[in-house]
């Protein structure tokens, strides 16, 4: 359960959610007219917006646009549904935005970022809002989201769910119930609140009083690699490429980082949330493709190593 909720998370699972999918990467076909020629503007912290209009002028503006674009295509025969007119909207959206801030494309993935729910109806993690009011964010026999996710990290780490549950002061029971129908819950949530926050809340490493006597062993070795993935964004990337290479081969990717560096899944997990945070918060599409690659060819390197310890790949001995 932990290892494919963790692995969606953080782009490891083969099965994504497409919807999030393309919030994350919307600016991969984006025309960046502006990169050499931006000037200084100053953007409202929470929405990016510049502060030289209002956000209401904003909206109304693409509006405007949107609205003539639509009734043009409407009034020449095209039958629109409603992913179109969501297109249009998108597009005038990223127009209006780039010509009253002339910015670069990195400021507008930081846009739509900090307002993917307004705009897009999904939350992204490093700007979550959340309402009070969400029925998806009730307690679950008394226990929120947050403390659920403080559950995970202790469960994940190697504490044993038996003695996190005394701990709680319930039975495995209600933990079955609260490991069922918390990751229902983010099935159903189209709005990805329930699992960007608890997303949010691992990279915090987060935890509840009644959990914090419980601790998982780390050697020395262990802690010294952590404390480097935290802060060495290169050895962080070296460390996710083997385990997705590790994976291919058939290998549990998150006990081979264990037995290998002492970095357990729930820290490890942690680390890859808060650099996806940051990452989402300091858009730089130069920096992202940097690390892309770096980890790319580190997960060559190791999948060859991990080739050769088991005899050579297959198709080695084909000739064509």
């Amino acid at each position: 359960m932990f290892k494919k909720l963790f692995g969606a998370l953080t782009g490891d699972s083969k099965q994504e959610n497409q919807n999030f999918e393309q919030t994350q990467t919307s600016n991969d076909s984006y025309d960046d007219n502006y990169a050499n020629d931006y000037q200084e503007i100053e953007y409202d912290p929470e929405t990016l917006h510049g502060t030289h209009y209002s956000v209401e002028d904003f909206d109304a503006e693409v509006a405007e646009r949107a609205e003539a674009w639509i009734a043009d295509e409407r009034a020449s025969g095209e039958n629109l549904d409603e992913k179109d007119i969501q297109n249009i909207y998108f597009n005038y959206r990223r127009t209006v935005y780039t010509e009253w801030n002339n910015c670069d494309s990195d400021q507008m993935i930081r846009f739509e970022h900090a307002n993917s729910l307004k705009y897009s109806g999904v939350q992204t993690s490093g700007f979550v809002k959340v309402d009070e009011n969400n029925p998806f964010l009730e307690p679950v026999h008394g226990v929120d989201l947050r403390t659920y996710t403080a559950m995970c990290l202790k469960i994940s780490a190697g504490v044993d769910y038996l003695e996190v549950c005394k701990a709680m002061g319930f039975e495995p029971v209600v933990w079955e119930e609260l490991n069922t129908i918390w990751p229902q819950r983010m099935g159903e949530d189209t709005s990805f609140t329930v699992t960007t926050l608890f997303g949010q809340y691992y990279a915090e490493n987060v935890t509840v009083p009644q959990l914090e006597n419980l601790k998982a062993e780390i050697s020395e070795e262990g802690a010294a690699n952590l404390e480097r993935i935290k802060t060495d964004r290169y050895f962080y990337e070296e460390l996710a490429g083997a385990r997705q290479a590790a994976y291919e081969y058939g290998l549990d990717g998150a006990q081979w980082i264990l037995e290998n560096f002492g970095i357990n899944l729930a820290d490890f997990q942690s680390v890859a949330m808060q650099w996806m945070t940051e990452q989402n918060q300091n858009w730089n599409s130069a920096d992202i493709t940097e690390f892309h690659d770096y980890q790319q060819a580190k997960q060559k390197e190791y999948a060859a190593k991990f080739a050769a310890e088991q005899g050579g790949n297959i198709a080695d001995d084909v000739n064509f």
